[in-house]
């Protein structure tokens, strides 16, 4: 008995010694490379909680969302975006309901791209994604099986004609991939919604005093290689807070941040304990690196992230590449506040795909104009292969509204006769009538990271240059 005594306590003092040598070891390691011993300490014990584990359910409702959904009778056009009842009702329809059926059957017809202003110029319902959302992508988001039929290339429109077939029980939807037209012929079930929401929704919304929409060309001189509606009765017109956008105090650069591990925390996450900091209270940036990966966060809130070894990984798997560049977001989206963060591209290279990700709010976009004031760029770019995140650039702003809406008046005709002809006459006075947008939202810069209030604006692109004018408050 005594000596199964002695053999206890052996192996107990041999287990606490054992204990004490990792915790030393880790602190000596720990000081060598973060300068402070006890967090290492606490890490044992307390994650973030913010390794993110995403499914592809998750995926599918956080990012694969259209950019409007317009409801139209002939020349006339209602837009709807996610603060409308209806965008998630319908978005949820398609998404959950025709895409899945549309997956297993081949097209009835496959119709050349010249078709679309016909097929548009009918009463329809048209929903439109800020880019060509890849085939491929968008069968791995609907977890589409192997012997699913998969007949279209891409989608960056989708409209639902339904007083095309007179049948109740069939709904005809046509895909847009900007070269050809998918035209399905979709049994109507019971868990969709009814067809004579579709064919009631015009008349529905046109009794709202919702802004009743043309198209630009229809309307002006302008052109443009995309749809872009404008307002010419506006009724009360639109509704827009102020927002701000600043940077996170959490990842303020200061010693205190990263003294209290507060950057470490947000940033770096689970490889806060692995890489060293290099910081002075005179430098621009902290900069964080071991032998494989290097963040800077830059006084801007500008965060860069590179992997540092050569990589010549195949990148033709573009849903690993797009789950991890959403993982690495994901992890990090509780620094961007209230603001919803969306594909605007994805364009592959030659061992990589180039994903660029900007804001919106209420569905409202937020653009982001660089420090030269050059030309509108996107905040967010990430370069990701199949196995890993090879590079980010992100301009991180805490956003969210300011204060309650107001109405502003978004009638096209006074913004040209009267904005336009006051503040940038040279718009008219060009040649370069081709536009790449004319839209309301806001504008941040770099410089604005301090104060961060953005009053909505017009947003005007030219091939050439960028416009802001400020929106005017209804009856201002």
């Amino acid at each position: 008995m005594r000596k199964d005594n002695k053999e206890r306590i052996k192996t107990r003092i041999l287990i606490i010694l054992i204990l004490i040598s990792v915790i030393q070891i880790g602190i000596h390691w720990n000081m060598q490379t973060q300068g402070l011993p006890f967090h290492f300490i606490s890490g044992i014990f307390a994650t973030n909680g913010r390794a993110a584990n995403l499914d592809v359910e998750s995926l599918r409702e956080q990012y694969f969302i259209p950019e409007t959904i317009m409801v139209s009778i002939s020349t006339s056009h209602w837009r709807l975006d996610d603060r409308d009842s209806q965008f998630k009702k319908i978005w949820g329809d398609v998404r959950d309901n025709y895409l899945p059926s549309i997956i297993k059957q081949k097209p009835d017809k496959v119709l050349p791209k010249e078709q679309w202003a016909e097929i548009t110029g009918a009463r329809c319902v048209r929903i439109d994604f800020d880019t060509l959302w890849p085939g491929d992508l968008i069968y791995w988001l609907a977890e589409a099986k192997p012997s699913d039929n998969k007949g279209f290339e891409g989608i960056k429109s989708i409209v639902i004609t339904p007083q095309m077939d007179v049948n109740e029980t069939i709904n005809t939807v046509f895909i847009y991939d900007e070269n050809q037209i998918y035209q399905y012929q979709v049994n109507i079930k019971n868990e969709f919604l009814v067809k004579r929401y579709y064919s009631n929704l015009a008349d529905e919304i046109s009794r709202k005093n919702k802004p009743t929409l043309r198209l630009l060309s229809s309307v002006s001189n302008f052109s443009s290689d995309k749809d872009i509606f404008v307002a010419l009765n506006d009724g009360k017109g639109s509704a827009f807070s102020t927002v701000m956008a600043v940077i996170p105090k959490d990842i303020a650069l200061n010693r205190a941040n990263i003294e209290n591990y507060s950057i470490q925390d947000n940033i770096l996450l689970e490889q806060k304990e692995s890489l060293s900091a290099n910081y002075t209270d005179s430098s621009r940036y902290a900069m964080f690196t071991d032998t494989e990966n290097l963040y800077r966060l830059y006084n801007d809130g500008i965060l860069e992230y590179k992997y540092i070894p050569s990589t010549s990984s195949n990148q033709d798997d573009i849903s690993a590449a797009f789950k991890h560049a959403v993982t690495f977001i994901e992890q990090r989206r509780h620094l961007m506040g209230d603001a919803d963060i969306f594909l605007k591209s994805i364009n592959k290279k030659e061992s990589y795909y180039e994903m660029k990700f900007e804001y919106k709010l209420e569905g409202v976009s937020i653009y982001y104009n660089d420090i030269e004031g050059v030309e509108i760029n996107s905040p967010l770019i990430i370069k990701a292969n199949s196995d890993r995140i090879l590079e980010c650039r992100w301009v991180i702003r805490y956003i969210s509204k300011f204060d309650k809406p107001t109405n502003y008046n978004v009638n096209f005709a006074d913004l040209l006769n009267k904005q336009i002809v006051s503040a940038y006459p040279e718009i008219l006075d060009s040649k370069d009538r081709f536009f790449k947008r004319i839209e309301p939202g806001y504008i941040f810069e770099l410089s604005d990271s301090d104060s961060g209030l953005l009053a909505p604006s017009w947003i005007i692109s030219t091939e050439s240059k960028d416009y802001f004018i400020p929106l005017i408050r209804k009856g201002g």
